[in-house]
């Protein structure tokens, strides 16, 4: 009697065992993350049913599974907002990481937009939905032929607001 109990718990076991999901543990090399497609002297031009969006041009370009890698790259945005004032907004840096629509910029990084903002730093995160643009490492710039430097930056441009710590300012009071 006691064997019998003893195989059918057995049983039992084995039958719940079978159906229980296992995950490998051991990473396969075909896991990392590998490149989907490397371009070499990229230009890409993207474009809506009214007008040219935005321009990429880079010495390389990788396409990885969840980003997009830039070398040297050069990325001009197109005002798509007819109630805004200015025409394009320029993003240029050594390496520029694009996760959606999130851009990081790093080393010599410059952002214009027009010709009434221009912002040199060496890292800045822009989200292009929302059209904010922040670092956290010193920058100098320069707003409507007046010229700015600090530590760290935060841009909303829709709002046409500037946010930024330890600033040192200098105001062109001349009118032309």
């Amino acid at each position: 009697m006691g064997i019998k109990l003893f195989i059918l718990i057995l049983l039992v076991i084995s039958l719940g065992s079978y159906f229980i999901p296992v995950e490998n543990a051991k990473k396969s090399i075909f896991d990392k993350d590998i490149p989907q497609v490397i371009f070499e002297s990229p230009k890409m031009y993207t474009l809506n049913e009214n007008s040219l969006n935005r321009i990429v041009i880079a010495t390389h370009a990788i396409k990885y599974e969840n980003r997009d890698e830039m070398y040297n790259a050069d990325i001009t945005l197109k005002n798509q907002d007819e109630t805004k004032d200015f025409k394009n907004e320029k993003l240029k840096a050594n390496l520029i990481v694009k996760k959606g629509n999130s851009y990081i910029l790093t080393d010599n990084v410059k952002y214009t937009r027009d010709n009434f903002i221009k912002l040199n730093t060496n890292e800045l995160f822009y989200d292009d939905t929302k059209k904010i643009a922040n670092n956290t490492k010193p920058f100098d710039a320069i707003y409507n032929n007046h010229f700015v430097k600090g530590d760290t930056v935060y841009l909303d441009i829709n709002n046409s607001f500037i946010k930024a710590k330890n600033t040192h300012f200098e105001i062109d009071v001349t009118k032309n």
